[in-house]
């Protein structure tokens, strides 16, 4: 049941997943507004060892990813804060604590607007 006090996270059968207020449309279409999605940036840490190091050189010792919650709308194409999604194309949905991080974060951008 969709928890219309909520946000929910809907996982496309694309591997895309957006996070926003789902509603029925009806048999075939399900409708996404107020939406959001996370985007990952990697962030490459130099290191050095010190049996090899030479002044000025480093080894990359690994990339972390840096998730940042972006709102539907600022991307170059202008969309709309709405989706209306083919029922075949989502493989599932979820219903989002309120005190998950995910909501937090989305209730913190509010914030900032």
């Amino acid at each position: 049941m969709i928890a219309r006090d909520r946000y929910q996270a809907v996982f496309l059968s694309n591997g895309q997943v957006y996070f926003g207020k789902l509603t029925l449309v009806d048999d075939q279409y399900v409708k996404l507004q107020d939406i959001y999605y996370l985007e990952l940036s990697q962030n490459l840490q130099q290191a050095t060892t010190t049996t090899e190091k030479k002044e000025g050189e480093g080894a990359v010792a690994g990339a972390q990813s840096d998730p940042r919650l972006i709102k539907l709308g600022q991307e170059i194409h202008g969309p709309e804060d709405e989706m209306v999604l083919n029922k075949d194309q989502v493989l599932f949905w979820e219903n989002l604590k309120q005190d998950g991080t995910l909501s937090k974060s989305i209730k913190d951008y509010m914030n900032k607007k």
